[in-house]
């Protein structure tokens, strides 16, 4: 069986990328004329890949299963196969090539036979970090790592991989004290502030625009002053209109 991985990890801790799983179709119809369940028995003998979106693979020479991973949250990559963490400030990417894990239900009896089923395989990797790449046993270009372990090739205990991973957004007051279930007193107190400063304006406003009363007015002083004459009324004893 072929092994390919091409991952991406992303600076939000998800992963991009695509896992493709095969067997040669001339040894699945050697075990089995039906190729879809020899293939579905043959892999049996890998341990657990990391899940996501999976859909049947078929070239001229090769059948077998395709992982396509979109935004993949990290966790779901600690799996028996690929490990793919977080561990602080780094990630860790390591894939054991343990006999027992690769070989384990051909024979479980036979430990020769478990070895003769991972020393079949072969192995193709690619890993890119979003930080740079501090130790590996495969070979490093810029921020990714690959491996190639061909068939019939002695296999290394596992593929490793170490890079640093940028540091996590870090949360405001406000946020913190909302996650953790405290009061938000941030909050509170900045909206009384507030409102205490438009409560300053508005009096100053008030102040400015309240009219001012008029004078009062002035008395000559040079005596008392002569009434003017009135006009006079009807006379006496007049008779009223009608």
């Amino acid at each position: 069986m072929q092994l390919n991985i091409g991952l991406t990890v992303n600076a939000d801790d998800t992963v991009d990328g695509q896992l493709l799983l095969t067997a040669q179709k001339s040894v699945l119809s050697a075990r089995n004329k039906n190729i879809s369940a020899a293939f579905a028995e043959l892999r049996q003998n890998i341990p657990a890949l990391p899940p996501g979106e999976e859909t049947g693979y078929e070239d001229a020479k090769l059948f077998g299963s395709q992982i396509n991973y979109r935004k993949a949250p990290l966790a779901g990559f600690d799996s028996e196969s690929v490990k793919l963490v977080r561990d602080g400030d780094f990630y860790r990417f390591t894939l054991p090539l343990d006999p027992k894990k690769y070989g384990g239900k051909v024979a479980q009896q036979n430990p020769q036979q478990q070895q003769a089923f991972l020393t079949l395989m072969s192995f193709e990797i690619s890993v890119t970090f979003p930080g740079r790449v501090v130790d590996t046993n495969g070979t490093v270009n810029g921020r990714s790592v690959t491996w190639k372990v061909d068939s019939n090739q002695p296999k290394p205990t596992e593929l490793r991989a170490v890079a640093e991973a940028p540091p996590r957004p870090s949360a405001s007051p406000a946020a913190a004290d909302s996650d953790s279930g405290g009061f938000p007193w941030l909050l509170v107190g900045g909206g009384v502030l507030l409102l205490l400063v438009l409560a300053v304006v508005g009096v100053l406003l008030v102040r400015r625009r309240r009219p001012t009363a008029p004078a009062a007015p002035t008395t000559a002083a040079s005596g008392p002053t002569t009434p003017g004459p009135t006009s006079p009324g009807p006379p006496a004893g007049t008779p009223g209109p009608g």
